[in-house]
């Protein structure tokens, strides 16, 4: 399994949620990660419903 720390930022440029998300493939892409990251800050339910469009992620090294 292969670890990475995700930040998901909002379209103001802040930080709304930081996690490290586990995968099974140790070959996985950033972009997996972030994807991951994304999906579960907009069920959190942390970030509003109208902001989810505008959420991006950035994996932390």
């Amino acid at each position: 399994m292969a670890r990475q720390l995700v930040e998901v930022i909002d379209r103001h440029g802040h930080v709304v949620e930081s996690c490290t998300i586990e995968l099974d493939d140790e070959a996985c892409m950033d972009v997996e990660y972030e994807e991951v990251a994304i999906v579960l800050a907009q069920n959190s339910g942390r970030v509003p419903r109208t902001e989810h469009i505008h959420l991006r992620a950035r994996c932390v090294r």
